[in-house]
């Protein structure tokens, strides 16, 4: 079993991690190394490259719990309860977006934050569930095509609103 207090240094170095991430990319020296790192870390402000605010963090707890906690499910939940997570953040901003026609820095920040820990928490609770157990390597499976779609957006992306940045977007009057 997890202690409230693991749960708790979970969340806080998850929610941490995925915002220093942000920063990542802006801090670099160098493009060639910006290049090699947008991989994981976002490399503009589009809905989608902040999906790896999510993802990555994510896939990080899952297989350090797995392995701290001898548990394999965790790899499974913290999965499973990352595409959670982005399908919701990535809901709230369309919704508010559409009705406020602009990005707002804090109103971001607070989905953020509020999708992570309720999907961290839904991961907890989903770690020792018997679906999270079984089929492994269909988890590890969807963890690789995830991280694959991640690798070949950032150099491919989409013409979709979720490829737009915080400019394109208002400029469309989103």
């Amino acid at each position: 079993m997890i202690t409230r207090k693991e749960k708790t240094l979970t969340i806080v170095l998850m929610v941490v991690l995925g915002t220093c991430m942000h920063f990542v990319i802006e801090a670099l020296p160098s493009e060639v190394l910006a290049g090699i790192l947008g991989n994981i870390f976002p490399v503009n402000e589009t809905s989608w490259e902040h999906m790896k605010m999510i993802w990555y963090p994510f896939l990080t707890a899952g297989i350090i719990l797995s392995f701290k906690k001898k548990n394999k499910g965790y790899l499974a939940a913290f999965v499973v309860s990352s595409v959670m997570a982005m399908l919701l953040q990535l809901g709230a901003f369309v919704v508010y977006q559409s009705f406020t026609e602009t990005s707002v820095l804090i109103l971001d920040i607070v989905i953020y934050t509020a999708t992570l820990v309720f999907c961290i928490l839904l991961a907890f609770d989903f770690a020792n569930k018997t679906w999270t157990q079984k089929m492994l390597p269909l988890w590890i499976l969807l963890a690789a095509v995830i991280t694959a779609c991640i690798v070949y957006l950032t150099y491919c992306p989409g013409t979709g609103y979720v490829f737009m940045d915080n400019e394109a977007l208002t400029s469309l009057g989103v």
